[in-house]
């Protein structure tokens, strides 16, 4: 968790992107438990707030199987209920670094202690290959991991991981509903709020928050927004030491399948194949069985060093489907390309934290409005007039005409455009 995070620097992001509720995060840590605490105000409506901005008590576990699940608390109380009773299989949920503390349970008896005490849960970041419930080796169903719990699992977080045509390829999944959130553990732009959900409520509460996760009542989410998922940073098979991304390119020779042609990059492994698409698919099989070793580090270093699936790969793997089938419930997904990140690349300036970044952010913010007005709602014609190429980037997106180069290995992904 950033330093410098705190509730009016989470409300001053939140007021910038649009953002209208927000989850509290890391909340059983014991520092930032007392603090929310004594700062969030109980409204009538079953609700926390600060100034203008509403919050859900909220945090991320760890299990025995080291996989994560997000959990939302209706009140503080239950915060504390619920620590009490996993604290004898914690060594640090009452620690300085127990924000997302490791809890040796397994995933359906963390979720009954959760769901018996009135709280929510749902795997985190689910189709990462590191932490995740259907990372490699691992399940291939909700049903597989909470076992009888799995009844009264209704959401599951794709963010920063996957969006809902990669999801719905997956029938184990059509009655989940899916949230994409960012997974933030800074209150900066380019963190908090990169990715969000619409809710369909009368009002923001816990229960009617419930009732859209469980879509009841005519209760929903309306909307996913969030990055492409090449844009993440694990989309790409790659090697598990050096982290280089695996791609195929077509060759004119005809070699069979032997992977024996490649070439190597700072950030890539390209293998050359006369049919890149069969090579893919066969390379894929093997890594999925932990046949595959990784020859640029091989050449260097003599050791076999696994390659692993990144996002993609491992849904193909597992997928019921070529093609996503959305259930009727399923509300359109928005692959959106953050601010902060448009303006990054149109300048060409890797940091993120750059103060040229940072002021161009908050000038076009202060002239047009909230981030989320100006990527999803403004027309494109009045951003182009405020600035041509970051309006060309915003049509591009809103038409799905950005050409993207795939993340992997710990490596956030880019795009190509022409704002022309």
């Amino acid at each position: 968790m950033s330093k410098s995070l705190n509730l009016d620097t989470m409300v001053n992001t939140c007021e910038r992107k649009g953002l209208q509720v927000l989850g509290t995060g890391d909340i059983m840590q014991p520092d930032w438990l007392k603090y929310m605490e004594e700062n969030l105000e109980k409204n009538g409506k079953g609700m926390y707030t600060y100034k203008d901005i509403y919050f859900v008590l909220q945090s991320e576990l760890e299990d025995e199987e080291n996989i994560h699940h997000i959990v939302f608390f209706p009140d503080f109380s239950v915060v504390r209920e619920v620590q009490k009773k996993l604290d004898p299989y914690s060594s640090n949920i009452r620690g300085e670094w127990g924000g997302r503390p490791r809890v040796n349970l397994s995933p359906p008896q963390l979720a009954d202690i959760i769901i018996e005490n009135g709280g929510l849960i749902g795997p985190a970041h689910a189709f990462t290959p590191f932490k995740a419930i259907f990372r490699q080796n691992r399940y291939k169903s909700l049903e597989e991991c909470y076992q009888d719990a799995s009844h009264k699992i209704h959401f599951l977080e794709l963010g920063l991981s996957a969006n809902t045509d990669l999801a719905d390829r997956l029938k184990a999944l059509n009655e989940v509903t899916f949230l994409s959130n960012s997974d933030a553990h800074s209150q900066k732009s380019y963190s908090l709020g990169r990715e969000f959900n619409q809710f369909y409520i009368e009002e923001p509460s816990f229960e009617e928050i419930q009732l859209a996760l469980e879509r009841k009542d005519g209760r929903k989410i309306s909307l996913n927004v969030g990055l492409h998922p090449k844009l993440g940073k694990y989309y790409n098979m790659f090697c598990n030491k050096c982290r280089r991304r695996i791609l195929f390119k077509k060759s004119k020779n005809d070699l069979g399948i032997n992977f024996s042609k490649y070439s190597v990059t700072d950030n890539f492994i390209i293998f050359y194949e006369s049919n890149p698409d069969i090579a893919r698919n066969t390379y894929i099989q093997q890594v999925a069985t932990k046949k595959m070793v990784c020859p640029a580090c091989k050449e260097k270093t003599g050791k076999n060093i696994k390659i692993k699936l990144g996002v993609s790969e491992r849904i193909d793997s597992i997928s019921s489907y070529k093609e996503p089938k959305h259930p009727t419930h399923r509300p359109p997904y928005i692959n959106a390309i953050p601010l902060i990140d448009i303006i990054r690349s149109i300048k060409g300036i890797k940091s993120k934290n750059s103060k040229t970044v940072v002021k161009a952010y908050n000038g076009i913010v202060d002239n047009l409005g909230t981030e989320y007005e100006i990527l999803l709602d403004l027309p494109v014609e009045t951003i182009k007039r405020c600035n041509k190429e970051i309006g060309g980037v915003i049509e591009g997106f809103r038409n799905d005409a950005i050409e993207y180069i795939p993340g992997g290995g710990g490596t956030y992904g880019n795009f190509k455009f022409d704002a022309e």
